[in-house]
């Protein structure tokens, strides 16, 4: 029996991998899924700029690789990464500072918080690295996509957005006990077209720029997702 390409995942924190490993190694089995945790935005990372993303995402590849898988190993790395607003108006960042809130604080509409400029600056440095990204086809020979959920995972797989850790754990938990054992229901679930972009994978790229649908909840994940899965428990 021939042996399994790897499927790589890089996602931001470790609550992402518990709602989505267990389905998404359901949906692609005859891949080997594994996942890469950032523990953190590569995009934002030490102030990485566009000439450098690339290699910044070739690096987490590489953790994982720890010399023990070589590139022909793999068929395929899927990016997933939170928008954040980025791509609003400048003047859609607004100066909040009220006790006891967590910043930044996302709406649909607007980010508060109390240092809009370094919001700004991050909106502009991130931007122009998510441009790059979702440019390229292949990072160190391997094919690569890059997808998004907006304003972040949380926004997009459970409706809520602004979790605190301990209601990112609570709700990844919950995702994956109702999706762990219904691929397919998680496949109509991220086709649901109240959020999922249609088109081609360019065109969603270029509806999530547009005025504040990055705050808003939508992804493109859903075009990496085959229309049924052949899944049996």
């Amino acid at each position: 029996m021939a042996k399994k390409k790897i499927m790589l995942f890089i996602v931001e924190g470790p609550t992402d991998e518990t709602a989505l490993s267990t389905v998404l190694n359901r949906i692609f089995s005859s891949e080997s899924v594994k996942f890469q945790v950032v523990h953190g935005d590569v995009l934002t990372q030490d102030f990485v700029a566009p000439d450098q993303i690339v290699a910044a995402v070739n690096e987490q590849i590489k953790l994982f690789r720890k010399n023990v898988y070589k590139s022909s190993d793999f068929c395929k790395v899927v990016h997933l990464a939170d928008t954040d607003g980025v791509f609003i108006p400048d003047d859609a960042v607004i100066m909040e500072d009220t006790e006891g809130r967590r910043y930044p604080f996302y709406t649909d509409s607007q980010i508060l918080t109390p240092e809009p400029a370094n919001i700004i600056d991050r909106n502009m440095r991130k931007s122009r690295n998510i441009a790059r990204l979702s440019s390229i086809g292949k990072i160190a020979g391997i094919p690569y996509s890059f997808y998004y959920f907006s304003c972040n995972l949380d926004h997009v797989l459970h409706g809520r957005n602004n979790l605190s850790e301990a209601e990112k754990i609570m709700c990844a938990r919950d995702f994956d006990l109702k999706y762990a054992d219904d691929p397919n229901g998680f496949i109509r679930f991220m086709k649901d077209e109240s959020f999922a972009v249609q088109g081609t994978y360019s065109e969603t790229w270029t509806f999530i720029k547009q005025g504040s649908r990055s705050l808003e909840r939508y992804s493109n994940f859903g075009i990496e997702l085959p229309e049924r899965c052949q899944w049996e428990p």
